[in-house]
């Protein structure tokens, strides 16, 4: 789902080797030549990300993902985090150990199950004069991957993400040329003896929630009072993906390529943007209250599971409640309209595709928060205060809402949203008081 626009992502795509079942696996065309996006993998092999790290942004992470798993028969969409993600507050490059040093770094990156070959790896960099402190092992364990190259073996992928580039001359040079090299290392004898790697531990990222309830009360409330003339309705609480990858990979359930690094919280709209009609999206800035280094939310045309833009805040969020009230800046509040002339805090949405929305289609949002100071991952969903969104009517007429809800949102979000009731209910009953989100 393309619906970040400001992350970056890179896939490693490796060579296939003899008696790999790949009639099944995705991949791309270079001229006559498939490019895989994903692989099946003997036990004992592994791959290795040999280069640099992205130059200097608000984030950059690599993740290893089982991608698909035959369960009695059907080929299934994983799409699960194998462990938690490399980020700059847990990956090995050579650096002052601060965050911000962390980039533009040289660093190896190897994906691997087995302890032989991952040392193996190792004494090869090191007989080449490269660093063991720059030596990074993320496991994929075959306690959670069913490894072999026939048909029923799981398949797994690498993704890199790469977010907010300071200088986008480097964005664009890393884009056009990334100064990487991908390697599939294939043991030529087998051994007999194999010392697997055990599951990974996961960072426990339960902490305690936000409360900023009465906060976001009181900003809607002026929200409210500021368009009184106006009908100015709430139809859709926002609500947490609440997809964590070992569980899915236990339960063989779709994960949506979750990032252990961030919390995505979602909402669902179904009224039409006029040009008199618009919304109000209000919320919690997350980096003010100490859960997240950064948090954006992007607008998202849901028919075409794509975003149409964002904003974030490190650019645009601070003072943008003020407006509403003044002594509340931890909050804030982004108006949506087809005209943003003479209105503040604003993001305007046309009607030409692919960087808009058509007259007949209603927006959706999700909101991010990544990395919690001063703990290697992000923060809970069920931590964080849960943004809003309201819909100003200037022209006092109702709209069908179910109507344009069936028709223009895919069954994408709505499952999402569905599954974090299905989800509070069994996992979080501890969570007081309960969480609602509608």
């Amino acid at each position: 789902m393309d619906n970040n626009p400001v992350n970056l992502y890179g896939i490693e795509m490796v060579p296939t080797v003899d008696e790999e079942y790949t009639e099944d696996l995705p991949y791309l065309m270079r001229g006559d030549e498939k490019l895989y996006l994903t692989h099946r993998y003997g036990v004992d092999e592994a791959t290795i990300y040999f280069g640099r790290t992205p130059p200097p942004a608000e984030y950059l992470g690599f993740t290893t993902y089982l991608g698909n798993r035959y369960v009695d028969g059907e080929n299934l969409v994983i799409g699960a985090s194998l462990s938690d993600t490399l980020n700059p507050t847990n990956i090995k490059v050579d650096s002052d150990g601060s965050y911000d040093d962390a980039f533009d770094k040289d660093v190896v990156v190897v994906n691997a199950g087995v302890e032989s070959t991952y040392l193996a790896i190792q004494d090869a960099f090191a007989a080449s004069n490269v660093s063991e402190d720059i030596m990074n092992l993320q496991v994929v364990s075959p306690d959670v991957f069913q490894y072999g190259l026939e048909r029923d073996a799981d398949t797994y992928n690498f993704l890199h993400r790469a977010h907010l580039y300071k200088n986008l001359t480097e964005q664009e040079e890393r884009q056009s040329s990334p100064p990487v090299l991908i390697f599939r290392v294939t043991p030529k004898v087998s051994n007999p003896q194999l010392n697997y790697y055990p599951r990974p531990d996961r960072f426990d990222r339960k902490d305690k929630r936000e409360d900023f309830a009465a906060d976001l009360n009181t900003l809607e409330n002026a929200i409210r009072e500021s368009y009184d003339d106006y009908t100015v309705i709430r139809n859709n609480s926002s609500f947490p993906f609440l997809y964590f990858g070992e569980d899915c990979i236990d339960d063989d359930e779709n994960c949506n390529g979750d990032n252990a690094d961030t919390v995505y919280i979602g909402n669902v709209q179904g009224e039409l943007l006029t040009e008199t009609n618009f919304y109000v999206v209000f919320g919690v800035n997350h980096a003010k209250s100490n859960m997240a280094r950064y948090c954006n939310v992007a607008v998202l045309n849901p028919g075409e599971r794509k975003s149409i833009g964002e904003f974030n805040s490190i650019n645009d969020m601070e003072g943008s409640a003020q407006e509403y009230v003044e002594d509340l800046d931890h909050l804030y509040v982004m108006h949506v309209r087809r005209n943003c002339t003479g209105h503040n805090f604003c993001f305007e949405v046309s009607y030409e595709l692919p960087a808009g929305l058509t007259a007949d289609t209603p927006p959706g949002f999700i909101e991010r928060a990544y990395l919690k100071p001063g703990t290697t991952a992000g923060p809970h969903p069920l931590d964080l205060a849960l943004f809003r969104v309201v819909f100003v009517n200037t022209e006092k007429t109702k709209i069908s809402i179910k109507i344009k809800i069936k028709n223009a949102v895919t069954s994408f979000l709505i499952g999402i949203r569905n599954r974090a009731v299905e989800e509070i209910k069994k996992r979080y009953p501890f969570y007081h008081p309960p969480l609602t989100i509608f």
